[in-house]
């Protein structure tokens, strides 16, 4: 049984608390797809890499909050975002390779 001197001391104590919170992306590759490099001028693989960015509860990804698509040259490295059409092509091909 809880006394009443107990109970009012809770009451009046201060209570802290902190939250950490933020922003996390991944990455992952999907695809590898052939393609002239606009820096390099050779047709080489470009891997095709999706981005998602997270807001983060204590280091938990909680909220999507979006996301994007970008090529890899294979030989320089460049990395250029893809075109809404090479987007669908690639979603595409990777559903059905799902099924």
């Amino acid at each position: 049984m809880l006394d009443a001197n107990v109970c009012q001391s809770f009451h009046g104590m201060e209570h802290n608390m902190f939250f950490l919170f933020g922003m996390r992306s991944k990455a992952k590759g999907i695809a590898q797809v052939e393609s002239v490099c606009t820096k390099c001028n050779r047709a080489t693989m470009h891997a095709v890499v999706e981005t998602k960015k997270f807001f983060t509860l204590f280091f938990i990804p909680v909220i999507p909050l979006g996301g994007n698509h970008f090529a890899k040259c294979g030989v320089c490295g460049l990395m250029k975002k893809c075109s809404p059409e090479l987007k669908d092509q690639v979603q595409s091909r990777v559903m059905a390779a799902k099924a």
